[in-house]
């Protein structure tokens, strides 16, 4: 889907999809573009929710003010797809850089790792949507005890609609000007070409700005949690505390398209420190723990004065199309 003219769809929608074709963009001090190419995925499920007309309940209020919906079926496999699509969000989050609403800037340098375990994803999503599908007959049946003088038999439609519903795919395109439109106007394809450049240099900065604040909230909340606490005995430690961070870390050399080199020296700072380190050694060893949570406070602060530095966000990392 074009936005503002600029982006070029290079590969089939699908469960897969062709190497992305890199449209080329003039812009000093920034090669955003040939670093990254945009991926479009929608997911899409059954609704399960529907209105219920106020002329069917009865409560001691104005009617007015009432919205009432009611869930169609209870069901643990649908459920069940709503956790997997959520996994399927956040691997993209962790992989993927911000750029527009509906559309996730992914760095070339792991386009084969996303492209494989995105094939993944669908083929295991298949057989989850296959869970559901087969058990929605007994489902309806359920629904229609349950719900009783609010069931209505036209909220059901047939399996085979229902199962048209669950859809996955995903398409490469490229954020540039289309090459025909220097044929059509050049004042217009030169336009927009200066349009592109401007649009990828915000978005240089906007993504320099996301890791540094994705660090720092990160690095905090474990220099936080690494703390004593009132009574002076150690805090509760997750694992994802340190599992979260040494994804950011692993992640980062593909992610750091900017060539950000004062974050990528607190990161080199942050992988040392954490070489080996397990959540089970900071539980144990008191030692470790001072030495892990003064190197990650003196990193924290680092980042903050960092982050001092720099204004707010314009773009905002929103989820995919659903």
């Amino acid at each position: 889907m074009p936005v503002n003219g600029s982006l070029t769809a290079i590969a089939p929608a699908g469960n897969g999809g062709g190497a992305p074709i890199t449209v080329a963009i003039t812009d000093p001090g920034v090669d955003l573009a040939k670093k990254t190419v945009c991926i479009k995925v929608r997911l899409s499920t059954m609704g399960n929710t529907r209105k219920v007309s106020t002329s069917q309940i009865e409560a001691d209020a104005d009617k007015d003010l009432l919205r009432v919906s009611k869930h169609l079926v209870d069901s643990a496999e649908l459920k069940a797809i709503g956790r997997f699509d959520g996994e399927i969000r956040r691997f993209l989050y962790n992989i993927c850089l911000p750029f527009e609403i509906g559309i996730h800037l992914l760095p070339i340098a792991a386009l084969e790792t996303v492209e494989f375990r995105l094939r993944q994803f669908a083929e295991d999503r298949k057989q989850l949507v296959a869970a559901f599908i087969n058990a929605y007959p007994s489902l309806c049946q359920d629904a229609a005890k349950r719900l009783r003088g609010l069931y209505n038999p036209a909220d059901y439609p047939p399996v085979e609609e229902v199962a048209s519903e669950f859809t996955f795919s995903w398409q490469y395109v490229s954020f540039g000007v289309p090459d025909q439109l220097k044929g059509i106007s050049r004042e217009v394809w030169e336009q927009e070409r200066e349009k592109a450049a401007q649009r990828m240099a915000e978005a240089s900065a906007e993504i320099q700005l996301v890791l540094r604040e994705s660090m720092a909230k990160l690095v905090q909340h474990m220099a936080d949690r690494l703390k004593e606490g009132p009574d002076g005995k150690p805090l509760r430690f997750k694992e994802s505390t340190v599992s979260n961070l040494v994804e950011f870390l692993t992640n980062f050399e593909f992610r750091n398209v900017t060539d950000d080199g004062e974050l990528q020296t607190l990161v080199a700072q942050a992988r040392q420190l954490l070489q080996g380190v397990s959540a089970d050694d900071l539980r144990a060893t008191g030692d470790l723990r001072a030495k892990v949570q003064q190197g990650i406070a003196g990193i924290a602060a680092q980042l903050d004065t960092m982050l001092t530095r720099t204004g707010g966000r314009k773009f905002r990392f929103d989820e995919e199309e659903s």
